[in-house]
């Protein structure tokens, strides 16, 4: 019996210690785990927890809250939770990014829109039109657009068309003309800037312009020299100094050619008759010796009113001479 019961204590005590092992162990387990009361703020809207859950992946996990790769989480996933801890959730939304034609769709936990681009990794030059502005905050379905503005100098050349002179040349005949020297286009050089957005022009503005090459201007010279010449005709020989092809017609200075009202004076008061003739001033000055074949030496000495260019009206003694000359084209000799 002393035996037995000896046994029995000494499983007593075997037992009581394991008890006691176990209690330790517990308290170790509880220790380890220890519970934390954490505040959750999703989009503002702000959810206490308890948990025993130690990093912030393990917290939302327990709510039943999975982010995405683009939402923001503050602290990181990884990071410890203590009691009292806070951790803030900004879930992405749907952003629009243009740049020129081609539009990107990106997800964002908001920020500005300097921010957003700096992610995306989109450089904005000094020119560049941002809209909207760099500092504006994003929202849901917010759309930015940037337009590439480029500014260059471009330079081009074009021509100065030259001008054409006309001098009197004494060393050419009278009624000639000749080239006494070939123009030159001159040269100017322009300096514009150029801007440009998403590579379309939108502006040109000339900043500077100068010039390369002068032109020189063509020489025409018209002949002054008088050269005299001789014509023979049946009644001897006549000096010209010049001969226009023109076309002659005839009157006949009584009422049959010129009407009732006329009285045979011309313009310049000479009477008329055989030998006067109505000219264009401007071709034939009043006052000039001509010679006609067919009709003979003869003053111009009148004027008209068909009378334009060169044209010429023979005076004749007779209506039937006039009619019957009629009309034809002739040289007339210019006398000296």
């Amino acid at each position: 019996m002393p035996t037995f019961l000896g046994f029995g204590k000494r499983r007593m005590r075997f037992v009581a210690a394991l008890v006691i092992v176990g209690i330790a162990a517990i308290l170790a387990l509880v220790e380890a785990n220890v519970v934390s009361k954490v505040t959750v703020i999703i989009d503002g809207q702000a959810t206490s927890v308890t948990t025993v859950r130690t990093t912030v992946a393990g917290v939302l996990d327990q709510i039943g809250f999975a982010p995405r790769a683009s939402d923001a989480v503050s602290p990181d996933l990884g990071a410890q939770v203590t009691d009292g801890a806070e951790i803030t959730v900004k879930t992405a939304f749907p952003v629009t990014v243009r740049v020129g034609d081609e539009p990107r769709w990106v997800q964002t936990p908001g920020g500005t829109v300097q921010t957003l681009l700096d992610e995306l990794g989109i450089e904005v030059n000094p020119l560049d039109k941002v809209t909207p502005s760099l500092d504006t905050l994003l929202h849901p379905e917010s759309e930015i657009s940037i337009v590439r503005v480029n500014r260059t100098v471009v330079t081009k050349q074009e021509p100065i068309p030259y001008g054409t002179l006309r001098w009197a040349e004494p060393k050419l005949e009278k009624g000639k003309t000749a080239v006494l020297r070939e123009g030159r286009d001159g040269i100017k050089e322009l300096v514009y800037e150029v801007v440009t957005e998403d590579g379309k022009e939108v502006s040109r503005t000339l900043v500077v312009e100068k010039v390369v090459q002068k032109p020189r201007d063509k020489i025409i010279g018209i002949g002054t020299k008088i050269v005299v010449r001789t014509l023979m005709t049946a009644g001897g020989s006549v000096r010209y100094v010049d001969v226009k092809e023109m076309e002659a017609t005839a009157y006949y200075p009584g009422p049959e050619s010129t009407g009732a009202w006329a009285d045979g004076i011309t313009a310049t008061g000479l009477r008329a008759g055989h030998g006067i003739v109505a000219v264009d001033p401007r071709v034939i000055p009043l006052g000039t010796k001509v010679f006609i074949p067919g009709y003979g030496p003869a003053v111009a000495a009148d004027v008209g009113g068909a009378i334009k260019g060169h044209r010429i009206d023979l005076c004749f003694d007779t209506y039937r001479e006039a009619v019957h000359f009629g009309r034809r084209k002739l040289q007339v000799y210019i006398l000296e």
